[in-house]
């Protein structure tokens, strides 16, 4: 697995699983989801993925740091519709 690809995994595995880290997670993924699809397109993938790097995710912040947004998003996008769903963050473990 490339360095990156185990980034965005560990990330998304502690994402949207049991416990007060995944309630957190759901209630950042609520709230960037602006227009409430339950999708997240990229400028909300980014907030979201802001939100935990400001709660202290170091995968986060690496993807922060090195503007690499667009790579995580099209990584955990399986289905590639242009959305990122809760399913598809969960199913990164």
């Amino acid at each position: 697995m490339s360095t990156f690809k185990a980034i965005v995994a560990s990330l998304f595995a502690i994402a949207l699983t049991a416990g007060p880290i995944a309630a957190h997670a759901q209630e950042v993924f609520a709230k960037v989801d602006v227009n409430g699809d339950g999708g997240l397109d990229l400028a909300e993938f980014t907030g979201f993925i802001d939100a935990a790097a400001a709660a202290g995710k170091p995968n986060a912040k690496k993807i922060q740091a090195n503007q690499f947004y667009a790579k995580a998003f099209a990584r955990v996008d399986k289905n590639k519709d242009g959305l990122v769903t809760k399913n598809e963050i969960a199913a990164m473990r």
